[in-house]
């Protein structure tokens, strides 16, 4: 129903939870897809929760909460909000310092002021080892480690990954191929982004050369500093896959301080689909992850995970999809 109407799931709940904050617009839209699929929301109910379950915390980096630096993870927050609003739950908030030790506990956990824990963002293995000894119930957000049996609760990224850069191929970016400015290796959603831009070039049959894959930091600045680096190769790239919009957003201010004319003479396809991709000039092209999902459903995994311990562990996927705009266009064979 959301995709029909247009507008994320937590815009849709929200419509059906009378919050103030939607849009008249977004709210006549969500109604009119609901009564053309017949749909009738079902309430979420405190009964439904494990006994004694009161409050939940959610861990994460001071640069992980709402700021102009980091768009993405204000709607996962967002939408944690909403699914433990409507569960009946508290949301303890707290903020991993930088220089925490490993086994430094949250203090809602040593505390029991909750019954379990999300814990959003890159941690280390170490630190999510010391939460497996306290026997807290866990749910990663948009990290995945290979090391640790915990829950985790990401975008399809792999698959993000394929996406963009099929598009780019399939626009005729070929020769040379695409390139990819992704993020610091110890990030799982990079690493499965950029598995993705290597598997589209394979199926295409084209090389993979390193010199065209360059390190970022999910910053505007790191993406400028490494476009400059890819226009200096003795042939640049036509097209370029950024590992998320800050980056491509700084690709395109570089490419326009240097003349470069997007996308006639250069492609750019970002990631995440934060709000400022639909403002840009030009507007991104983007693959679009369901941030406030994410949040919802890692809520949700975790109140099962409570109430159900020995259940497997469980790696959940939130659907991708690329949203075209006016940042990559077919490219333009010279005359």
């Amino acid at each position: 129903m959301a995709l029909r109407a247009g507008v994320s799931i937590g815009t849709a709940s929200g419509v059906f939870r009378s919050n103030s904050s939607v849009s008249d617009k977004a709210r006549a839209a969500v109604l009119a897809a609901a009564s053309e699929i017949g749909y009738h929301p079902r309430r979420r109910v405190t009964r439904t929760l494990p006994n004694g379950v009161t409050a939940i915390g959610l861990l994460a980096r001071a640069q992980h909460y709402v700021g102009p630096s980091n768009p993405f993870y204000g709607p996962v927050l967002y939408g944690a909000q909403v699914a433990t609003g409507e569960l009946g739950l508290s949301l303890v908030l707290e903020t991993l310092r930088d220089d925490v030790e490993a086994g430094e506990l949250p203090l809602s956990v040593e505390r029991r002021q909750v019954q379990g824990l999300l814990v959003v963002g890159t941690v280390s293995d170490d630190y999510l080892h010391a939460l497996l000894k306290s026997r807290v119930p866990c749910v990663l957000v948009d990290h995945q480690p290979d090391t640790s049996p915990i829950d985790s609760v990401c975008a399809d990224d792999h698959r993000g990954g394929y996406l963009a850069t099929k598009h780019l191929i399939q626009l005729g970016h070929r020769t040379p191929p695409p390139a990819m400015i992704s993020g610091p290796p110890w990030s799982t959603s990079v690493s499965s982004r950029l598995a993705g831009y290597r598997r589209a070039l394979v199926e295409e049959g084209l090389s993979i050369d390193p010199a065209y894959i360059r390190e970022g930091h999910f910053t505007a600045d790191s993406g400028r500093q490494e476009m400059a680096a890819l226009l200096d190769l003795p042939v640049p790239p036509t097209a370029i896959f950024c590992c998320n919009d800050n980056l491509a957003l700084g690709v395109i201010d570089l490419l326009r301080e240097r003349g470069v004319v997007v996308p006639d003479e250069c492609s750019v396809v970002g990631y995440d689909d934060i709000a400022m991709a639909a403002h840009s000039v030009p507007q991104l092209t983007t693959i679009a992850v369901d941030k406030e999902l994410l949040g919802m459903q890692a809520v949700w995994n975790l109140i099962q995970r409570i109430g159900s311990p020995r259940l497997g562990i469980r790696e959940t996927r939130i659907g991708v999809e690329l949203v075209e705009r006016h940042s990559a266009s077919l490219k333009r064979i010279p005359a």
